[in-house]
């Protein structure tokens, strides 16, 4: 209903930066005295806390609940890096025509947004710079990609331990306040709490950056990125300035209509309702019986390979790698959420804080090993390493993947067929292979497999970057 939304405009986004937590430092008096920001009464710990458990969006630390990857039964919290406003950490570190081109545009599109909420347009630019600059500086200490190896990031902390690690947070006092203790009564979090903390050295730097940034910049950052999160839940003049900066960024040049962002949001949020639907139409009980028939046939055309052409793997390793292959596992949640034809603000963020909930359940509890949570309408599969399954939801399993009984089975070996035997070989993968048969992060290849492994990889990218681009003038890499 784009007149409801008209009329709305951003009145519920204002009424969030009207809460004490969320209180915008660059509105200044927009909202009235009564809500304007005040230093000495900003907590960062509560207002990162209730955006992460609230608004499902991690800012400055990520803290999700997943299975350890060394016991893959249980599930663990985890503490990570969270995102930047910009799609990729480089966009902040160098200083190609690109990126400077994608930080100008990030600037002016916090200058505008908070012009658009009401604050000072003098005020905005004054107070909107040292907010990026203060995220070009949390870029330089982000752990870059090709550093974030499984077992770099697999650090098994109690609370107390992170604690002496990093003093400058009280992170058990986080923990505790991310959880909905109306949902979860009877989860209670204690020092001994273990927890996986995926990047050490980033929050050691972190808590470092931010004693040494005004405390109004770093609360403008936190503000900002919950504003910036839900800018395209509301009206189109919102929309229609966020699309400017989606054309320099990513190249967008028309708006996503409305009820196709609707229908988009539905799917990926209400996942198991929209998928029943999906599944009820378009997915019969023969379909699974033929793709696990499917399945076990390439299973069996894999291990022969293993068996007859593989040279690299020592017996041992094949051996592991067999049971790897063969682990034989095919694969009213709604009732608390109530939702309004007229707010579509709230319909959002009613779903945000059930998602962000979600995951906080599973702790104390075992890894269901013949369940998993993609969305069934999703038309892609999936390879987990924690619990060594190859999905395949329903959506995947249609023309012109596959095909069914009334046509000929060649059909579907040689559509679904190579994407079976590709998430199979995921498990092999250079971090796959880091895994075991019980999805537990254990080196269970040999040492000399892993040495011929690297060999033979690294002889594929000599192969590849000896390929020359003539229309670029550059070696392939």
């Amino acid at each position: 209903n784009n007149e409801t939304l008209t009329i709305v405009d951003a009145k519920p986004l204002l009424k969030n930066l009207k809460q004490k937590e969320f209180r915008w430092p660059v509105l200044g008096d927009a909202l009235g005295s009564s809500s304007r920001w005040v230093e000495s009464q900003f907590n960062l710990l509560e207002t990162l806390a209730q955006i992460r458990s609230q608004h499902s969006k991690s800012v400055l630390i990520r803290l999700f609940v997943s299975p350890d990857d060394k016991n893959s039964n249980q599930y663990i919290i985890k503490l990570d890096q969270a995102s930047l406003s910009l799609s990729s950490r480089e966009d902040y570190i160098t200083n190609t025509t690109e990126a400077q081109m994608y930080r100008e545009a990030l600037l002016r599109l916090m200058v505008d947004v908070s012009v658009m909420l009401g604050a000072n347009e003098q005020d905005a630019e004054a107070q909107m710079k040292p907010v990026l600059d203060f995220e070009i500086k949390l870029a330089q200490i982000v752990i870059p990609y090709e550093n974030r190896t499984s077992e770099n990031m697999y650090n098994k902390y109690t609370l107390s331990k992170l604690q002496r690690t990093v003093p400058d947070f009280n992170w058990l006092g986080f923990v505790r306040a991310v959880i909905d203790t109306e949902l979860y009564p009877d989860l209670k979090m204690s020092s001994s709490e273990q927890v996986i903390v995926r990047a050490p050295q980033y929050f050691k730097d972190l808590f470092k950056l931010i004693n040494t940034t005004e405390t109004r910049t770093v609360a403008n950052y936190v503000i900002w990125r919950s504003v910036f999160s839900r800018i395209t839940t509301l009206s189109r003049r919102f929309l229609y300035r966020y699309l400017d900066f989606a054309r320099v960024t990513t190249g967008t040049t028309s708006l996503t209509p409305r009820w196709d962002k609707c229908v988009n949001y539905v799917e990926n949020t209400l996942i198991y309702a929209t998928g029943r639907l999906f599944v009820d139409k378009h997915f019969q009980e023969d379909k699974k019986h033929m793709m696990e028939e499917l399945i076990n046939g390439i299973r069996w055309a894999f291990i022969d390979m293993l068996e007859k052409e593989n040279d690299w793997m020592d017996k041992e390793t094949k051996r592991k790698a067999t049971e790897k292959v063969y682990l034989d596992l095919v694969i009213s949640v709604y009732a608390q959420l109530s939702f309004s034809e007229t707010d579509y603000f709230g319909n959002v963020m009613q779903t945000l804080k059930f998602i962000a909930q979600s995951d906080i359940g599973w702790l104390r509890k075992t890894v269901p090993r013949t369940e998993w949570f993609t969305n069934p309408t999703t038309v892609n599969a999936f390879y987990s390493s924690s619990t060594n399954q190859i999905r395949f939801p329903a959506g995947e399993l249609q023309k012109p993947f596959f095909w069914g009984l009334n046509y000929p089975r060649s059909l579907s070996y040689g559509a679904i067929g190579v994407i079976v035997g590709h998430e199979l070989t995921h498990g092999f993968d250079n971090n796959g292979r880091k895994y075991d048969k019980d999805g537990n992060l254990d080196q269970w290849w040999s040492n000399s497999s892993i040495t011929r492994f690297t060999e033979k990889t690294q002889c594929i990218i000599d192969q590849y970057n000896s390929y020359y681009w003539k229309e670029a003038g550059l070696n392939v890499q």
